[in-house]
């Protein structure tokens, strides 16, 4: 782990950039999570777009993790139009927060 750092600092990546870099791979992996899943449920881009009434293009992005695109309504359109249902889970101070 020493080595590592030693990169990391001879190269001037700091914690930030690291923390960026961390959330760009989780995104990267969550979209392609999202393309296996509509995959597995037989369907085209652009069927899912059809369903959602939006572009084959915007579906692509998602699904390449292009977090623009990426509301929670698009998210939960996409989710349904392969059949899935989604829940929002908010951690509080106060406790935990399910929302349908």
């Amino acid at each position: 782990m020493a080595d590592f750092q030693a990169y990391l600092d001879k190269r001037g990546i700091g914690e930030e950039q690291m923390r960026d870099a961390r959330a760009k791979t989780a995104l990267k992996c969550e979209a392609y999570a999202l393309r296996q899943a509509r995959k597995a449920a037989g369907m085209t881009q652009t069927e899912i777009a059809r369903i959602m009434g939006v572009s084959q293009n915007r579906v692509s992005k998602m699904e390449n993790g292009d977090i623009a695109v990426m509301s929670i309504e698009s998210v939960r359109r996409y989710i349904e139009a392969i059949g899935g249902t989604v829940s929002l889970v908010a951690d509080l101070p106060t406790g935990r927060l399910e929302l349908a």
